[in-house]
């Protein structure tokens, strides 16, 4: 009989959870993108979207999405809570668009304004992400540029970026951090996400930080510019999990020796929270 109670209370906090359902923000929300162009020089940036107020579009309420300095209007965004599903007005449009369905199912096409004619992603798999204190549903779309999108957050992509697909060497977009009511709750890893509000000049970064040998497979040296302020060092994996973190106030080394062969991401943090980011290589 007690195994019986067991099994059922399972059962019940499993179909619980299966009908939790997380809707996007309607208010108080930001997105901290990374973007990293590859090429030499690489471009890089670091920017906020935020939800910059309300619009009425064709007699229904939209969202305005903006980058928040230099200033430029993402679009506007709708959601349908009920159908579990995002409408986005592009900007200069006049129409609304699919944005996000969050009822696919594995296998299933994905649809719409992040499907550009060049990408026909499908479904991969579904499983949760812990965000906050509770685990949503998200859905991997691509594997090559490792994209998820997620509950009530969005596309991991930037987004609203438009999926690479299959291109080479397309920009890679990522969330590098959500907030919302003034509360960072993704990555689990990252504590603080504070919005940017200025974007530096990437060649000016890039004379005054070093970073070699790369790839490596002992030990990374990073030598910077002391004008950059720089204070703390994070290695993380391409999901953004922090592998590495030290605070530095001049050349640092880190140890790698005991690190999985593969992709990693070095980020440097100066004294205003911006954030640079370099791709390494260990094998």
């Amino acid at each position: 009989m007690k195994k019986l109670l067991f099994l059922l209370t399972i059962l019940l906090t499993m179909s619980s959870m299966a009908q939790t359902y997380y809707p996007f923000p309607d208010s108080n929300a930001q997105w901290n993108i990374h973007m990293l162009q590859m090429g030499w020089p690489p471009v890089e940036e670091n920017y906020s979207i935020i939800i910059s107020g309300d619009t009425l579009i064709n007699g229904l309420l939209y969202q305005k999405l903006s980058i928040v300095n230099p200033v430029w209007y993402k679009g506007a965004i709708r959601q349908d809570s009920i159908n579990r599903k995002v409408f986005i007005i592009p900007p200069a449009a006049l129409t609304e668009e699919l944005l996000y369905d969050f009822t696919m199912q594995v296998g299933d096409t994905v649809q719409g304004y992040i499907e550009t004619y060049h990408a026909r992603d499908v479904v991969e798999s579904i499983d949760t992400v812990l965000v906050g204190n509770n685990y949503r549903k998200r859905w991997k779309i691509n594997s090559g540029y490792n994209i998820y999108f997620i509950e009530g957050i969005g596309s991991t992509y930037g987004l609203v970026e438009p999926s690479p697909g299959t291109i080479v060497d397309a920009p890679d977009f990522s969330i590098s951090c959500f907030r919302q009511n003034n509360i960072t709750i993704y990555p689990d890893t990252v504590s603080s996400c504070e919005l940017i509000t200025s974007v530096k000049p990437v060649e000016a970064q890039n004379d005054q930080l070093k970073m070699y040998p790369n790839p490596s497979h002992g030990s990374i040296t990073i030598e910077f510019d002391k004008s950059m302020n720089i204070k703390e060092i994070r290695l993380t994996d391409l999901p953004g999990k922090i592998i590495l973190e030290q605070q530095t106030g001049g050349r640092t080394k880190m140890e790698i020796t005991n690190l999985q062969n593969g992709l990693y991401i070095l980020t440097v943090i100066d004294k205003d929270n911006y954030l640079t980011n370099k791709k390494i290589i260990i094998d």
